[in-house]
């Protein structure tokens, strides 16, 4: 019998990707939450992306503010 690297117990596509989501769901506020779903379903893009995408939007923002007070 070939050795494998992996375990025998396998977890079905994305439950990965939804426990991290759990995990973030913890700490961001429900609607806030139910938004990024209802967003996913729409655009059908995963929910990493749109927190992705958003914390993205709101760095660069933070940046632009940043830099209009000092002129």
């Amino acid at each position: 019998m070939p050795s494998r690297d992996y375990p025998d117990k396998r977890t079905a596509r994305g439950l990965a990707k939804d426990a991290d989501l759990k995990m973030l769901s913890a700490r961001v506020e429900t609607d806030l939450m139910e938004y990024v779903r209802i967003t996913a379903y729409e655009t059908r893009k995963s929910k990493q992306e749109i927190v992705a995408e958003a914390l993205a939007l709101h760095r660069k923002n933070r940046r632009a503010e940043a830099s209009s007070e000092q002129a």
